[in-house]
């Protein structure tokens, strides 16, 4: 009886974060976002502050938006854009997993492209270090486009 009325919206969906953010870094999706070594384990993502670099800046590509997009706290064409929410969102949600560990917290000072380095810790369960999950999994010749945009991703370092 306990049925959502065909109006009410979903309630926002459980999304593993450790398998579904390991997937976005392999993807090159988000500009800097990316490994920082070849053992996959620790990696880069650009941490801009809208107020000192302005919105247009971060875009409408950034993997804090395709988190709230993943977990529901943001539908296109429905909410209102709060890019301050979706980092917030994304850095309490790191903070609080036990399968990451902030290991750089960038420079205080005001850097042209601040960042943050993260680990992916194998502590807990780790699904994504062995198979992709299976929302997330590389699908028949892929695997080839993959390991090719996994190259790009190395070749440019982020600093």
């Amino acid at each position: 009886m306990n049925q959502p009325t065909s109006g009410a919206p979903a309630p926002p969906r459980r999304v593993r974060l450790k398998p579904w953010l390991v997937a976005q870094v392999n993807s090159c999706q988000y500009p800097g976002l990316q490994w920082v070594n070849g053992e996959k384990k620790f990696f880069y993502i650009p941490w801009r502050h809208a107020t000192r670099h302005g919105p247009s800046q971060d875009g409408d590509n950034t993997i804090f938006k395709a988190w709230a997009t993943e977990t529901g706290k943001y539908t296109e064409g429905v909410d209102e854009a709060d890019p301050a929410k979706w980092k917030a969102n994304l850095r309490c949600a790191l903070n609080k997993s036990r399968d990451f560990r902030l290991i750089y917290d960038g420079p205080r000072d005001m850097p042209p492209q601040p960042y943050k380095i993260y680990e992916v810790c194998s502590n807990g369960p780790a699904p994504a270090e062995s198979q992709p999950a299976e929302d997330y999994a590389v699908g028949a010749g892929e695997e080839e486009e993959e390991e090719e945009e996994e190259k790009q991703c190395r070749l440019a370092p982020p600093w």
